[in-house]
């Protein structure tokens, strides 16, 4: 899977991004580069930005970005199907889990 396939389905289930978040999950550590070059100008979406503030642990200002794909927008629709079709394409289909087992921890102390 590509970072920009990952990227697409990240934003496609509808998860909100920040750079925190989108360099633990997905590895790219700019996301306010990346999500104009590789979502917005290839697939023709819109992608919401909201900025935050606060306070870091030791009292300092920080900022930061949350991005968040509309996709009940009617302008975006047609983007959306590109970014689908990407995904399926470049493998970013999320597949059930596999079986899971249910061991049982033997009776060691019984008389």
């Amino acid at each position: 899977m590509t970072s920009r396939a990952a990227l697409c389905m990240a934003l496609l289930e509808g998860r909100v991004l920040n750079v925190s978040n989108c360099f633990k999950e997905i590895g790219l550590s700019n996301i306010g580069r990346e999500v104009p070059r590789m979502i917005e100008a290839p697939f023709g979406v819109v992608v919401s930005r909201l900025p935050r503030a606060g306070k870091s642990r030791y009292g300092q200002p920080v900022s930061y970005t949350d991005y968040r794909l509309n996709r009940d927008a009617p302008y975006n629709q047609d983007g959306i199907a590109k970014m689908k079709a990407y995904c399926e394409k470049h493998g970013a289909i999320r597949h059930p889990p596999r079986e899971t087992h249910n061991y049982l921890q033997p009776d060691l102390f019984s008389l």
